[in-house]
């Protein structure tokens, strides 16, 4: 398949959405400028860029689309220095489930496309849609000393909304040829799924490991 434009698409409106999830991190740490900024790039590139290193495919996607560089910085730019901007992060904190899953949503399925265009078979396209998704908030969450959400019992489906809407999209591209409509279908499934699993405490079946007063 060839859906470039679609990719390049998918990953400015991904990075957009997940710079303004870095901000929120940061305006949490107290972050400066420059702290701001190596967050938001982590959230931004941290997945894409691992995807692309598995893939051995160059140049990253970041090096290959550099204004995604000079977005993300303005974003920070205006998140720390702005007043009018800096207040949203009050509103918007309120939301950080919200702007994760579409981050989410998107980097996974942008992966996934990425995968399929170099010429992966679907299951591990499906995996390199997963990465893509969550490898980020990984890199962003042990920089700032958390635990990482997908990790976490409690922390509600992650990876699995992830792998769950990749198949969906692949489902559209390889029966119906809809490589947009997979995409949006996709996205929007993963969204849902990770909203559910945080607002209505959706989760995998316990582990064994996990006692009853850890719940």
């Amino acid at each position: 398949m060839e859906n470039i434009s679609l990719i390049t698409f998918i990953e400015a409106a991904a990075v957009m959405v997940s710079s303004v999830s870095g901000m929120i991190k940061a305006a949490e740490k107290k972050m400066d400028l420059v702290g701001a900024y190596s967050v938001a790039l982590l959230v931004c590139f941290g997945g894409g860029t691992l995807r692309d290193l598995l893939l051995n495919r160059r140049p990253f996607f970041w090096v290959e689309n550099e204004i995604y560089l000079f977005i993300v910085l303005l974003v920070t730019i205006a998140f720390v220095y702005v007043p009018s901007v800096h207040n949203l992060t009050k509103t918007l904190h309120r939301r950080t489930n919200t702007i994760e899953a579409i981050g989410l949503g998107l980097f996974s399925i942008s992966g996934l496309f990425a995968a399929l265009n170099m010429g992966m078979p679907l299951f591990s396209s499906s995996l390199m849609g997963v990465i893509t998704g969550v490898a980020g908030g990984v890199f962003r969450d042990v920089v700032i000393n958390e635990i990482p959400v997908i990790f976490k019992f409690k922390g509600g489906l992650y990876a699995v909304a992830s792998f769950i809407g990749c198949w969906i999209c692949i489902f559209f591209l390889y029966f119906f040829d809809a490589a947009f409509t997979g995409f949006i279908i996709g996205a929007i499934s993963i969204v849902g799924i990770r909203l559910t699993s945080v607002y209505f405490g959706l989760k995998l079946p316990k582990p064994l490991w996990v006692n009853d007063e850890e719940d």
